[in-house]
C-alpha cells in the first residue's frame, strides 16, 4: 500500500468515526404515532392484510438505547416478520427522559403499557391483545401480563431476566455495588440516569471487544473495501451509539427490586399502585426466548419464567437461539428461524 492509498484509508477511517459521533434515530417501516403521554409514544406499523389479526404490541427494551431494535432494518425488522404472518403490529416508543419525568417509576411504566393497551382495544375492539417483551421489555411485560391477565392472549418474553440468581452474569456482578454508587450516578445526571452511563457499562463488560476489536475490523474492511460489511458496520454502531435517558427513579427501582432483590422471584414483594405483582397470575400461553451466547441476560435467567407462572406446560414454548443478546432480538438467522416459530405459535392461539 503507498502513501496516497493510506491517506485515502485513514481518511475515511476518520469520515466514518465522525459520523458515528453523531448518531440519530430512524424507523424502516412506515408507521403513525397513535397516542403520546409522558414518556410514553405508541407507534402503529399498518399492515397492507386488510384482514390483519389479532393486535401485536411489542415492548423494547428501555436500556439507553432506541426502539426502533424492533425495527432496524428492512431487512432485519421484528415488525416485518409479524407483518408477513398477518399481525397488526404496534411499538411502544420510550422517549428520552427530560427533567419533567425524571420521577417516572416502574409502576408509571406499567400504567403507561395499560395506556398503550388500552388506545389499541379501542381502536380494534379487539379485547386480547397478544404481548411481546424484549429484554427490559420482557419483565416489564410479565409484570403487565401479571396484573392484567384477562387483557393478554399471549405472551413472548425474548431475553429478559427473570430470576437473577438462577446463574450468574456480569449484570449481577454490577448491580452488586453499592446503592449508593447508583445514586451517586443518577443524581450525577440531575435526576436522570444517563444513557451513556448505561452504554459505557455494557461496553465494560466486553472493553476489548468495544475499544479495541470494532476499530480493527472497520480498517480491515476499508482495506479489504468491502462495502457491505462498512454499511453493516455503521448500521449497527449508530443504533448502539444512540443512548437515551431514564427517569431517575425508574432506574434505581430497577436495580434495587429486580437486580439486587430478584423481586420477581417472590410473590407479592414488588408493590405497584398497592398491586402485588405475582407472576404466578400468568396463565396464558407463552414463549420464553435466550441466546445460548448471551452474556447479559444467560438462558437460565430468562428460562426460569416457566417455573413461576400457572401457564399449563403444553403452552409454554422454550426457544434457544445461537445468538447473543442483540442477535436474539434483531438477528437475521433469529429473525428468520426463531421468530418464524413465535409467529406460527400465535397463529394458533385463539
Amino acid at each position: 500500500m503507498n502513501m496516497n492509498q493510506r491517506y485515502t484509508l485513514q481518511t475515511r477511517y476518520m469520515e466514518i468515526l465522525r459520523q458515528l459521533s453523531r448518531p440519530y434515530a430512524y424507523w424502516s417501516t412506515p408507521n403513525t404515532i397513535i397516542y403520546e403521554h409522558q414518556n410514553l409514544r405508541l407507534r402503529r406499523f399498518p399492515n397492507q392484510d386488510q384482514d390483519a389479526k389479532r393486535p401485536v404490541l411489542i415492548l423494547p427494551p428501555q436500556a439507553g438505547h432506541h426502539a426502533n431494535i424492533a425495527d432496524y432494518s428492512d431487512d432485519q425488522s421484528l415488525v416485518r416478520v409479524f407483518h408477513r404472518y398477518g399481525f397488526d403490529v404496534y411499538v411502544t416508543e420510550w422517549l428520552s427522559a427530560d427533567p419533567r419525568y425524571k420521577n417516572l417509576g416502574i409502576d408509571d411504566h406499567i400504567r403507561l403499557t395499560d395506556e398503550a393497551i388500552e388506545e389499541i382495544r379501542r381502536r380494534t375492539g379487539i379485547y386480547k391483545i397478544h404481548l411481546v417483551g424484549e429484554c427490559q421489555g420482557g419483565w416489564q411485560a410479565a409484570i403487565y401480563t401479571a396484573l392484567f391477565p384477562e387483557k393478554i392472549a399471549s405472551l413472548v418474553s425474548a431475553a429478559a431476566p427473570i430470576d437473577l440468581e438462577a446463574v450468574t452474569s456480569p449484570m449481577n456482578d454490577y448491580a452488586r455495588l453499592p446503592m449508593s454508587f447508583f445514586r451517586y450516578l443518577v443524581a450525577a445526571g440531575g435526576g436522570i440516569m444517563k444513557g451513556r452511563y448505561i452504554l459505557t457499562g455494557f461496553k465494560n463488560m466486553q472493553p476489548e471487544e468495544h475499544y479495541i476489536n470494532k476499530y480493527s475490523r472497520l480498517w480491515k474492511m476499508l482495506e479489504e473495501d468491502d462495502q457491505e460489511g462498512l454499511d453493516r458496520f455503521v448500521r449497527f454502531e449508530n443504533w448502539y451509539e444512540y443512548t437515551q435517558n431514564l427517569p431517575g427513579r425508574f432506574y434505581l427501582e430497577i436495580v434495587q427490586h429486580l437486580f439486587k432483590n430478584n423481586a420477581l422471584t417472590k410473590p407479592g414483594q414488588l408493590k405497584l399502585d398497592g398491586k402485588s405483582v405475582d407472576l404466578g397470575q400468568i396463565e396464558c400461553p407463552l414463549v420464553i426466548m435466550a441466546g445460548k451466547k448471551d452474556h447479559i441476560t444467560p438462558p437460565e435467567q430468562a428460562f426460569a419464567l416457566k417455573n413461576l407462572v400457572k401457564t399449563p406446560s403444553h403452552d409454554i414454548i422454550e426457544i434457544l437461539t445461537e445468538g447473543g443478546h442483540i442477535g436474539t432480538l434483531m438477528g437475521n438467522e433469529a429473525l428468520k428461524t426463531n421468530w418464524t416459530q413465535v409467529n406460527e405459535m400465535l397463529q394458533m392461539v385463539i
